[in-house]
């Protein structure tokens, strides 16, 4: 079954953003810039489909990650601030 990761930048500037390819898809960085989001299709695989989620800064200087479910929203406020619901 294919679920989904939905990601959103509440930050004020255009952050990296990578999701891994543990349940299929693509893992190459895109931009998500402020205000924006997108949804990347992962399958739910046995134990519940994991992935990583991570963000960088436009200078690869500040990186923060995320370890979820699939099926979630993640939330990027900061790299001090990253939230995960569902």
């Amino acid at each position: 079954m294919v679920g989904y990761i939905r990601v959103t930048n509440e930050f004020d500037t255009p952050v990296q953003v990578f999701v891994s390819k543990y349940n299929g898809g693509s893992d190459d960085w895109f931009t998500l810039q402020p205000g924006g989001s997108d949804i990347w299709n992962r399958k739910e695989g046995n134990g519940g489909g994991w992935e990583v989620v991570v963000f960088k800064d436009g200078f690869d200087s500040t990186r923060v990650g995320r370890y979820v479910k699939v099926n979630c929203n993640v939330i990027f406020r900061s790299f001090d601030d990253v939230l995960v619901t569902g």
